[in-house]
């Protein structure tokens, strides 16, 4: 049997009693600011990623409410052409120098179509996205849009205006197709039918469809030519990724194209006399009234 050692244990206690006085030491650094600075840091840390989160989405959503804007108008004016190119095919081709002969050359053209609107806070945050010489890209001012879409329904008021005075007057024209289906309805007899006040209105509603006709196939052409490869530019595609953003559309067809000319002209002396109007005033009113809507050449 082993004897008993009482130095050995006396050594046993003292080593306890130094580990029990370490362990009952207190680490500033490590039992307070450690902990906290651990709290604090995690704190601040997520307020950055939240905070970048935020400013990521915002971005997001800013950038595809443009993209939807971009699309919406491109998608709008490509419709009101294909309407007012539908309305140019019945008479484009038919159309003679003389007001009576032209107006009467232009059927009936029921269309049943809806005035156009437009957002203007959405258009503005696209458009305005970067500064631009307006004057040398009139499509980045909201002036542009606001005239186009005020033209085109009032090419729509001016045609359904049109449509009732020509149901209106129609009948009394019937004794005279059935009198001369050989050689055709005299100018005079129909200026006679009709009277001085409703041959003016006609002629007038006629004269003023053509033109506004014309003037917004030019403009909105100009339009899909040149505005959504500029707009395009003002989008940050970072946001867009499988985004699919639409672009104007410029066709090289030959019968397109003829249909995007002018139409021919009225003889504007003969335009005056039946208008019972001044010759220069007659210039005014039906040649220098035409507005268009287009992009410098640069």
């Amino acid at each position: 049997m082993k004897s008993f050692d009482p130095y050995a244990l006396v050594v046993a206690v003292n080593h306890l009693t130094d580990v029990v006085n370490a362990a009952s030491e207190t680490n500033l650094f490590k039992d307070y600011f450690m902990p906290i600075f651990v709290v604090l840091l995690s704190a601040i840390t997520a307020y950055f990623i939240a905070i970048r989160g935020y400013q990521y989405q915002e971005s997001y959503k800013n950038e595809k409410a443009k993209a939807d804007t971009l699309n919406q108008i491109i998608l709008k004016m490509q419709g009101m052409q294909a309407h007012l190119i539908g309305i140019k095919k019945n008479y484009y081709q038919d159309l003679t120098p003389y007001p009576i002969q032209r107006a009467m050359n232009i059927p009936p053209i029921p269309a049943q179509l809806e005035y156009e609107t437009l957002n203007l806070n959405e258009l503005t945050q696209l458009i305005y996205a970067k500064n631009r010489n307006v004057e040398h890209y009139p499509w980045f001012n909201i002036a542009s849009f606001v005239a186009t879409i005020g033209n085109y329904n009032q090419c729509l008021e001016i045609l359904r205006l049109r449509n009732e005075l020509e149901a209106e007057f129609r009948p009394r024209l019937d004794p005279l197709i059935t009198e001369h289906t050989t050689n055709g309805i005299e100018v005079s007899a129909i200026q006679e039918a009709l009277g001085p006040m409703l041959t003016m209105k006609y002629i007038d509603l006629t004269e003023k469809l053509i033109m506004r006709v014309d003037d917004l196939l030019i403009t909105i052409d100009d339009f899909l030519c040149n505005f959504s490869s500029m707009a395009y530019e003002s989008l940050n595609k970072k946001y867009l990724k499988n985004y699919v953003c639409l672009h104007g559309s410029q066709t090289d067809s030959d019968s397109f194209k003829e249909i995007f000319k002018r139409s021919k002209p009225v003889d504007i002396v003969d335009m005056a006399i039946v208008m019972q109007l001044a010759y220069e005033d007659a210039v005014e009113m039906y040649q220098e009234q035409s507005v268009v809507i287009t992009t410098p050449k640069m």
